[in-house]
């Protein structure tokens, strides 16, 4: 994975059609 999610917030959540998802590594 080549996701920064770290760089735009430590908890980063979205709001998807199956709910919430938090991504948190």
């Amino acid at each position: 994975m080549s996701l920064r999610i770290n760089d735009i917030a430590p908890d980063f959540t979205a709001e998807t059609t199956q709910g919430p998802i938090s991504f948190h590594e």
